[in-house]
């Protein structure tokens, strides 16, 4: 990859669940808390996971109308009810849980040391509503975050790239999007934008043929990246 000038701020655009929070992690801990079971906590996840995915896979295509993210979470507990894997109270108390996702050990850290040397954009599937409280509870720094709901689709769709494309302020350069999920990162570069992989344990680890922009164990190590490529 070529430097970038020194007089030039880039733009990194961050991908929130999974990368910058430990979503399935942080569920699995609050299921566990609400239910008391914390062996059945892990398959209540999977199946909660699972069914958001799927939703939103449905979205994509255009078989089913847009619906925010914790409506779809709010589905899957219904669900997950119905089927006799949750008691109806503790999913009453879980309706929530997506916004009091925890960060990862460097996420605030490094959100802020990204800050310092680029413009930071969160993207995300998670709702407007769900986004507002993970940002105030975890204290996560960006400069703007966009959420599916900003682009009436989900990822990987690449409606919600162009988005992230069309929010960089003029003469940033092209932005690097920064996901844990290689998928992700795809579909960004599939869209036009440079890519930077951290890679997290519940993420999606890149195949032999992917080749990324930059790639750093943590969002404090790409921030010295970028300090360097800037020279």
């Amino acid at each position: 990859m070529q430097p970038l000038p020194q007089d030039s701020r880039p733009v990194v655009v961050v991908d929130v669940l999974g990368t910058v929070v430990d979503q399935a992690g942080s569920l699995t801990r609050r299921v566990a808390a609400a239910t008391g079971d914390e062996q059945g906590a892990r398959e209540v996840v999977r199946r909660w996971l699972d069914h958001v995915a799927d939703s939103e896979r449905e979205i994509v295509a255009r078989r089913r109308e847009l619906a925010p993210s914790h409506v779809l979470d709010a589905e899957a507990l219904d669900l997950l009810v119905a089927d006799g894997q949750l008691p109806a109270g503790a999913a009453a108390r879980l309706v929530d849980a997506s916004e009091h996702l925890e960060p990862w050990p460097d996420a605030v850290a490094g959100l802020d040391l990204l800050a310092a040397e680029a413009t930071v954009v969160g993207l995300s599937n998670a709702s407007r509503r769900t986004l507002a409280g993970l940002g105030g509870r975890a204290g996560l720094r960006w400069h703007q975050v966009l959420s599916a709901q900003d682009a009436g689709t989900y990822k990987p769709a690449p409606a919600i790239y162009e988005l992230a494309l069309s929010s960089a302020p003029a003469g940033a350069g092209t932005p690097f999007m920064v996901a844990a999920h290689a998928w992700d990162l795809r579909a960004a570069a599939a869209a036009g934008m440079r890519t930077a992989y951290v890679p997290r344990p519940d993420g999606d680890p890149p195949r032999p043929d992917d080749a990324f922009d930059l790639s750093a164990p943590t969002l404090a190590d790409l921030a010295a990246r970028l300090r360097a490529e800037r020279g």
